[in-house]
């Protein structure tokens, strides 16, 4: 409980820390609205005090007279009341995009600075995900529990002090009880539902599941093939009927918590009437507006509890989601610190040469090894090829060279130093298609020649999408289907988008990752040709299983399960006849 109180207020001091004013006023309007009430409670007393005072005395004018101040007061509550009620739904509006905006900017700079090595931890990724979920619509809804539960308090409030200020002692602090008990009882009866609910969550995908996989075509066909759809329509209704016994098991309890509330509440009004009725007579407080308001606002509690303990019980239920977003924001202000205190230097020095020495590697929640001693030498300029089957260590291997992971034993050193501080350009296996436009989709590999066309063009030529370019007609159009006139590209097109965003990025060293696995054979050779040509003077490494264009490249790398067990030139391994002359010419078919 108050590990989750205190993720609450941790909450409420970082939305205040980020938008002061408008959390303020966001705040502070319903607590001012609720407690006007207490001055309509007040109103409504005077105007029905009017009848009995006055009535037979006063002509039928005077009263109306006498009425108007209060009338106008109850009126003019009500309506600042409802304008109070759109602007702080107004302010909440902007609050929330405020917050969700700096919380989701924070954890985006806490994903792009974290040690790559995390995302390898399961628990990691299940953390930053819920953190980012909490932000979303969670976010939303946490701080529309927080409004509603300071505006239907301060509501409360005024019933209490309405009490107080008329001298009802004794009714203050048998309303004050029946609000606390009220609120507990109804607190405890929507966690225990809402933990129902969470527990049912499971069997209620499941239900969703087997419903729409009896509705499914494929489903039904297979199904009938092997005489299995009783079968599958019993599991269906186990998960459905076990689902349908603990919700109504949970809602059955809570009607009968509710009755008994009921009970408590009519009692207790039924003693403050009574009691009300017997002082009338030896006291001129006591006044028929006095008990007629209390009365009202006495049979509206119960339903202001039932108000609270909604948003509460939610609120309550949501905190423990709040760990991991403070968590996430946590981790954020220690790389801040890390990357403050590291001077902001352009990078300059050289990459090559690389040299790798009795080098292993295995993930931290793995006990085989990846790599097992792995010995390269990649010189300035040179053009290396590492070429193996899916699942050699080929990617992995890349990954420490790009200094994304640190060698569990041995050493990479980068020009002579143990840390890389080169300019390195990559196209990735898993390339990321950017829905923008052809424009941005290349120059984000070099922001600062974001207006140069001809270079642009250049890079469009080598990488055979001109194509496209005349298709589109222009380079400022938007491809992908996100935006609206959006134009989707082919798997291979994409590949070549990423392909010459690395180019046009033009670094000293460049690597391609598997970049033409999207892309048919003829079309992989001439483009491999022209990237070799292209990257003449620069240092640059190839990583691929199909092999037609290996025969230009200065050095290459055989990897088999983790280990380099060839290296050489072309024609070198092909007479070699080993590993690399069995798979070459095992392919050799694919490119005539």
């Amino acid at each position: 409980m108050n590990s989750k109180l205190a993720n609450i207020f941790q909450l409420l001091l970082k939305i205040f820390k980020e938008t002061p004013v408008i959390s303020f006023l966001t705040f502070i309007i319903p607590l001012l609205s609720g407690l006007l009430t207490f001055y309509t409670f007040s109103a409504q007393k005077n105007l029905i005090n009017l009848i009995p005072d006055h009535s037979g005395t006063t002509d039928w004018k005077d009263l109306l007279h006498l009425a108007m101040f209060p009338i106008l007061v109850y009126v003019s509550i009500y309506a600042l009341q409802s304008f109070s009620s759109s602007v702080t739904n107004i302010l909440k509006s902007k609050m929330n995009a405020n917050i969700t905006y700096s919380f989701q900017s924070e954890i985006a700079n806490v994903a792009s600075k974290i040690d790559f090595k995390k995302f390898d931890d399961k628990e990691f990724g299940n953390t930053l995900q819920r953190a980012k979920n909490v932000v979303g619509e969670d976010m939303d809804g946490i701080t529309g529990f927080l409004v509603a539960t300071v505006g239907t308090v301060s509501s409360l409030i005024s019933v209490v002090w309405l009490a107080a200020t008329n001298g009802y002692f004794l009714i203050t602090l048998i309303v004050s009880l029946l609000i606390i008990s009220n609120l507990v009882i109804r607190m405890m009866v929507e966690v225990k539902v809402r933990k129902v609910g969470k527990e049912v969550t499971f069997d209620g995908r499941m239900s969703e599941y087997f419903s729409n996989s009896l509705l499914d075509a494929n489903v039904l066909r297979e199904l009938k093939v092997y005489n299995a759809f009783h079968f599958f329509l019993d599991l269906w209704g186990k998960v459905t009927l076990r689902q349908y016994n603990q919700s109504y098991g949970a809602r059955k309890y809570e009607i009968k918590i509710g009755m008994f509330l009921a009970i408590i509440q009519t009692t207790a009004i039924f003693i403050v009437l009574v009691y009300l009725l017997n002082k009338m007579n030896g006291s001129d407080s006591v006044t028929i507006g006095g008990i007629s308001v209390l009365f009202l606002a006495l049979l509206s509690v119960g339903g202001q509890v039932m108000s609270l303990s909604i948003p509460l019980s939610r609120l309550y239920m949501s905190s423990y989601k709040l760990s991991d977003l403070h968590e996430v924001l946590k981790w954020g202000e220690g790389l801040k610190k890390t990357h403050d205190n590291r001077s902001k230097t352009e990078i300059s020095d050289p990459v090559a040469p690389i040299v790798i020495s009795k080098l292993y590697f295995k993930y931290s929640n793995s006990e085989r090894y990846i790599l097992s001693d792995i010995n390269m030498r990649i010189t300035k300029g040179e053009k290396i090829a590492l070429v193996g089957e899916n699942g050699a260590g080929k990617s992995t291997l890349i990954k420490l060279i790009l200094d994304q992971y640190k060698p569990t034993s041995g050493e990479i050193q980068w020009n002579g130093q143990p840390e890389l501080s080169g300019d390195i350009s990559i196209v990735f296996q898993s390339f990321i298609r950017f829905e923008l436009t052809l424009r941005e989709n290349i120059t984000l590999g070099n922001m600062s020649e974001h207006h140069n066309d001809q270079k642009i063009i250049e890079t469009l030529k080598i990488c055979e999408l001109m194509d496209l370019y005349h298709e589109l007609g222009g380079l400022d159009v938007v491809v992908g289907q996100v935006m609206e006139g959006g134009r989707q590209l082919s798997g291979g097109q994409w590949q070549k988008l990423a392909i010459a965003r690395a180019l046009y990025h033009d670094a000293e060293l460049i690597i391609f990752d598997e970049m033409t696995s999207a892309i048919d054979p003829s079309s992989e050779v001439k483009i491999f040709n022209k990237l070799i040509e292209v990257c003449q003077n620069k240092t640059a490494i190839f990583i691929s299983h199909r092999l037609g264009w290996t025969k230009n490249v200065d050095c290459i790398y055989v990897l088999e399960n983790g280990r380099i067990v060839e290296h050489g030139e072309h024609n070198e391994l092909m007479n070699y006849t080993g590993v690399y002359s069995q798979m070459y010419n095992q392919q050799a078919s694919w490119y005539r």
